[in-house]
């Protein structure tokens, strides 16, 4: 056996080695794509190491015993390590995902595209200071919110600040529009050039817009560390602070960030790698290689990778009015999977938070939990309930001065859709929509 595991340790690191050169970022700050001559080499290294795996176990084998056969498959390797090197199948928490079931791994995130918020100067500066106090906490994010009658919003990342320039046209700058709303504007902080169809390019405030007829363009905000860039098939790629993505096609991308790396290589293989365990899924069977053990059990059926959705054109752009922000934590940072106890990364998140609205002075806030529509409804609502109780539980015991209400929304409210337009699942639909949020209204 320790032949065995000697062998599958090689395994997952050659792999990692291989696999995670894809998510390296290119000088224009951009997750460069794997190419195809990477992807080959990596699906040859893995299928070379399985193999090498399974002639060793029967080696090993025929050593142990002259009467058993030298003949073993990959399912006997599998059974064999897991028996042997697992704990208790009553205790498999460390080979799991946080917030992910045993041989799951998370899906490539949906990539938002930017929408530009109407603030007021009162209300961009609160939004600055938010940004500015949350952004060294791990798994959360900022992002605002605009109501309407029947509630909240939600509205994408923003990317350019408002001021009195709109792509409309004012009398106050300079521009040339047709009937149909194209030509040019320009003054002090803005250039814009409009075309019938939509398409055009924008420069303000270190922003860079360009988009074309098809909804391909390229994205780039200098102030935020923002690049997105979107063919006209929905590949391309993003680039914000730690986080990178790339997308290639429905199967093909990366994901990094400062906790995790995922590599999806097809419909059957992938990997996924942070600081505490390595996991390959090849063919329907999920290798773990933890800190301490190793395992191989049944993988869960592959996300697709979601296309790049396209860029708004230029004579869309519209700005929804702000009524307040949403601090949303990543969807397995709070809690387990299906599980409303608090994990101590959650905690030290929640710490921190707390500590900033204090110190920000924000004297109301709501704590929203949402799910995605696995379960039945009632399930769901209560589930959502509860995790937002929870959130809001450990913030009144840290002391927080804000008036706490917390709401569950269970499954009513996506930001994303749970199924694909054919009806399949879709992983990173459901991804986004697992999340507790806090909403911060303006007064």
């Amino acid at each position: 056996m320790k032949k065995i595991l000697m062998f599958l340790l090689a395994l997952v690191i050659t792999v990692s080695m291989t696999a995670c050169s894809t998510s390296d970022k290119s000088d224009g700050g951009q997750t460069a794509a794997p190419t195809t001559t990477q992807q080959q080499e990596t699906t040859r290294v893995t299928e070379a190491s399985v193999a090498q795996s399974e002639t060793t176990a029967a080696q090993s084998d025929a050593e142990a015993t002259t009467e058993e056969t030298t003949e073993t498959t990959t399912e006997a390797v599998a059974e064999e390590t897991s028996s042997a090197q697992a704990p208790a199948e009553d205790d498999m928490s460390s080979f799991c995902v946080p917030g992910y079931e045993l041989g799951e791994i998370p899906a490539i995130p949906l990539i938002e595209v930017p929408t530009i918020p109407d603030y007021s100067d009162e209300q961009k500066q609160l939004l600055d200071a938010i940004e500015a106090t949350f952004a060294e906490i791990p798994g959360v994010s900022v992002k605002p919110a605009s109501c309407d009658g029947d509630g909240l919003v939600y509205v994408s990342d923003f990317i350019v600040a408002n001021d009195d320039v709109t792509v409309s046209g004012n009398d106050d700058i300079s521009s040339v529009i047709d009937s149909a709303g194209s030509g040019v504007l320009n003054s002090d902080s803005l250039t814009a050039v409009v075309n019938q169809d939509g398409s055009g390019v924008l420069e303000k405030d270190g922003v860079s817009v360009v988009v074309m007829p098809d909804g391909s363009g390229v994205i780039e905000d200098e102030n935020k560390d923002v690049m997105l860039t979107r063919n006209f098939d929905g590949s391309g790629s993003y680039s914000k602070g730690e986080v990178s993505i790339t997308v290639i096609d429905e199967r093909q991308g990366t994901y990094s960030n400062d906790a995790y790396t995922l590599v999806y290589l097809d419909e059957k293989n992938a990997q996924y790698t942070d600081d505490k365990m390595s996991i390959i899924i090849t063919d329907g069977n999920a290798l773990i290689v933890n800190e301490e053990n190793a395992t191989t059990v049944p993988a869960k059926p592959l996300a697709k990778v979601p296309l790049i959705g396209p860029l708004p054109t230029l004579d869309k752009l519209e700005r929804p009015n702000v009524c307040g922000l949403r601090v949303v934590f990543d969807d397995s940072i709070l809690f387990d999977f299906d599980k409303y106890d608090l994990r101590p990364e959650g905690e030290l998140a929640i710490q921190k938070i707390v500590s900033a609205i204090d110190e920000l002075d924000i004297s109301a806030l709501e704590i929203h939990g949402h799910t995605d529509s696995k379960s039945d409804h009632a399930y769901n609502l209560t589930l959502s309930e509860n995790r937002a109780n929870a959130v809001g539980q450990y913030m009144e015991k840290l002391g927080v001065k804000a008036d706490l209400k917390t709401i569950g929304f269970g499954e009513d409210k996506p930001i994303a859709p749970n199924q694909n337009a054919d009806g399949s699942d879709n992983p990173s639909g459901r991804q986004a929509n697992r999340r507790v949020e806090i909403f911060i209204p303006y007064n």
